[in-house]
């Protein structure tokens, strides 16, 4: 923004003119002395929907984001378990979002420049099966988002995301692919997002899940996730 490139929304991504935030930013190291540009003078006016369309309230105010409270940060960065309040506003989103960018102005008429090298390499890529997710071995996940930005999020962490997204469907195969996490997942994490997915989908099936999990479960995370969801039901 400094150097002119473009200036910050109020959703805090830089907006280029001509493209809106839809950009990958880069840089060139050069050896050379180069003229400085001057920082554009160009703000958001009165505009406002991108934190009036935030899904949880995370831009607390103009140019300003509340972090813990961004999606984008919960399903990429967060290494612990998802808050639970945020749960349900995951929908079936599995890595950030983009909300305030997809609603911008700016970017909505911005021209769309088709470039190869950002395109997913399958349908599979970028409408991944929520089931597939959840129980996808460690290989699996590596071979198949080996060079993405999606490897940040780790196995546990995309397998925790697809728990919840999983618990927000309430569908029957839904259903039964959290119950098979919460017994056979090998990540404590995993399990214990799958309890809060069980508990959301509700029903006495999944009440007596949850109970024959409870006098097997070791992990203390674990237990307190079981026991959270069992009050809920």
């Amino acid at each position: 923004a400094r150097s002119g490139l473009g200036w910050y929304g109020k959703h805090t991504c830089v907006i280029v003119p001509g493209h809106g935030s839809w950009v990958m930013l880069g840089e060139i190291l050069l050896d050379v002395d180069i003229e400085a540009t001057s920082s554009i003078d160009k703000n958001c006016g009165r505009c406002s929907i991108c934190i009036d369309r935030c899904p949880t309230g995370a831009i607390v105010g103009p140019y300003v984001l509340d972090t813990p409270r961004c999606l984008s940060f919960q399903t990429i960065e967060q290494r612990g378990p998802i808050p639970v309040p945020l749960r349900a506003h995951l929908g079936d989103w599995v890595f950030g979002c983009d909300v305030c960018q997809d609603v911008c102005p700016y970017t909505g008429a911005a021209a769309e420049v088709i470039d190869g090298d950002f395109a997913p390499r399958t349908i599979e890529n970028a409408f991944p099966a929520l089931q597939w997710l959840l129980s996808m071995p460690e290989e699996a996940f590596r071979s198949t988002y080996r060079g993405t930005a999606v490897l940040r999020t780790k196995r546990r962490g995309l397998a925790r995301n697809a728990a919840v997204a999983l618990g927000n469907d309430r569908s029957d195969v839904a259903s039964d692919a959290l119950a098979n996490a919460l017994v056979d997942h090998d990540e404590p994490l995993v399990r214990g997002h799958a309890a809060w997915g069980l508990a959301e989908i509700g029903g006495g099936t999944n009440r007596r899940k949850l109970l024959q999990s409870l006098s097997v479960e070791a992990d203390e995370y674990v237990v307190s996730e079981i026991q959270d969801a069992l009050n809920r039901l």
